[in-house]
């Protein structure tokens, strides 16, 4: 399984530089950029990092078509692809920050994924550089969208973003790559496996084809304090504690619960104290063993445990979303966790 790392939208080209080439330097397979509305542009951000690197991976994760043109996506990947010399990445799905800031409603998700992952895997394969790219979709139409001046050989990787049974039915067979969200237990990752899997057996696609990934927060740090009180501040980023991801491990009554006191965790998250007010800490506890790997660094060998259990149950990729001091991170990851997987 290769490891790969997604930081915080708000850290800078320069540093993405320093802690991208100290993350290839510990060969760390890929680095991820979010696409947050209160970050910079972050294929922009990643063109001096591409320019400086030689192996990692690069790549922007989560891009929306309700907020962007699949053929401006395509066009934005297929730059930072170039800049990269064939190293670039995208995740496309369905939600997103910036539909919030738009004020746009989801609507017809999964046509509009689909589309927008056709198109922009057409432009990534090539179809554009010699010939014209006519797409007539239901939703998005690309019409004489041609890209002359890509010469970088090597396509770039166009994921899926998607959990849920049918958009990862259609992810499976339309994308490069699934990227899950927010799943830390391997059961329930192997049964979000087992849907690919048949997905890929019914439309005749080798299993070979399709990379498997996972989204999930890492807080393994040397002050355990610390590295609890940045699990519980970031816990209502999981999945924004969508009931389906909590009822594998809470009951009804607890994942109702949840719901009802959102706007606790919401203030842990605004006021980064971390301090979930009026929710028991058993429930708090569970969700952090649950949706994240949170163990101070002197425990670290139940995170790698975990990593290879997550592995077994059938990924690909691991992409670990880091979040205070991420060079701190990164060393602890290519010190510990690095050695023990075929990156």
């Amino acid at each position: 399984m290769r490891i790969h790392v997604i930081l915080e939208p708000d850290i800078t080209p320069d540093q993405l530089v320093e802690v991208g080439l100290l993350a290839e330097s510990l060969d760390i397979a890929g680095l991820w950029v979010q696409n947050y509305a209160s970050g910079a542009d972050p294929f922009m951000s990643l063109v001096p990092l591409a320019r400086a690197s030689s192996r990692i991976k690069l790549g922007v994760v989560i891009v929306s078509p309700y907020e962007m043109h699949p053929a401006k996506m395509a066009t934005s990947l297929l730059t930072l692809n170039e800049y990269s010399k064939g190293r670039g990445s995208m995740v496309i799905g369905g939600g997103g920050e910036w539909l919030g800031i738009m004020g746009i409603k989801h609507a017809y998700r999964v046509r509009r994924v689909r589309e927008a992952l056709e198109i922009v895997r057409q432009a990534a394969q090539g179809d554009g550089v010699k010939g014209m790219i006519n797409y007539e979709g239901e939703a998005y139409q690309a019409k004489y969208y041609r890209t002359p001046w890509v010469t970088e050989k090597t396509p770039a990787k166009v994921y899926a973003g998607v959990t849920k049974d049918k958009m990862l039915q259609m992810g499976s067979c339309t994308a490069d790559g699934i990227m899950l969200a927010d799943l830390g237990l391997p059961s329930v990752v192997a049964g979000r496996v087992e849907v690919i899997h048949k997905a890929l057996e019914a439309a005749g696609r080798p299993r070979e084809e399709l990379i498997i990934g996972d989204f999930l927060g890492w807080h393994v740090k040397e002050d355990a304090e610390e590295c609890y009180r940045e699990a519980r501040r970031e816990l209502v980023i999981r999945a924004w504690l969508t009931k389906d991801w909590l009822t594998p491990f809470l009951s009804e009554e607890e994942a109702d619960f949840v719901q009802d006191n959102k706007m606790a965790f919401i203030k842990a998250y605004q006021d980064r104290s971390g301090n979930i007010e009026g929710v028991p800490q058993d429930i708090i506890d569970r969700i952090m063993a649950s949706l994240t790997i949170t163990v101070p660094a002197s425990e670290s060998d139940q995170a790698i445990e975990r990593l290879k259990e997550l592995e077994k149950s059938g990924l690909d990729e691991i992409a670990l979303r880091l979040h205070d001091d991420p060079a701190d991170s990164i060393r602890l990851i290519g010190d510990r966790v690095i050695p023990e997987f075929h990156n």
